[in-house]
């Protein structure tokens, strides 16, 4: 498995990954709105996170070059309320016919790799409370609780 920066030529792939990550996302939280990524603004906004140099953003290709899986995220410059950098995680994903295979594994450490090479003291992400798998996977990898979120729908 190869671990590699971003291209725009990945975009394709890596929208045919995002549709399974927002299918996912719909499941635990009923106010995402299904299939964005495919309306024009929902593919501008990920064609802006492939190529701002800014965030971090890479990819698992297979054997057959086959993008498998992605990671992104970024590092504010602008949070100076923090004495330390803070990374936010913003997506993963492995293609559902490739988990449990480690690739989510070798995406994160690429991440917290650069991450820390950047300057960053933390990784923050956020996961679904319902959530049991990403739960799951986040403490395997050292990740601790952090903060709770709380949701009121108004009426």
């Amino acid at each position: 498995m190869d671990i590699r920066l971003v291209t725009e030529e990945d975009f394709n792939e890596i929208l045919s990954l995002q549709l399974q990550l927002e299918a996912t996302e719909n499941h635990f939280d009923d106010n995402l709105k299904k299939r964005c990524y495919q309306t024009n603004r929902g593919k501008e906004k990920l064609k802006n996170r492939i190529s701002d140099s800014n965030n971090i953003f890479y990819v698992a290709v297979d054997k057959e070059d086959k993008i498998v899986g992605f990671v992104d995220g970024n590092i504010p410059n602008d949070e100076w309320w923090y004495k330390d950098t803070v990374a936010y995680l913003q997506h993963i994903c492995v293609d559902e016919g490739c988990r449990r295979k480690g690739i989510a594994t070798l995406l994160l450490k690429k991440f917290e790799r650069t991450a820390k090479e950047k300057g960053a003291s933390y990784i923050r992400l956020l996961a679904f409370h319902n959530n049991r798998q990403a739960i799951s996977f986040y403490k395997k990898n050292d990740f601790i609780e952090y903060s709770t979120y709380y949701n009121k729908k108004l009426k």
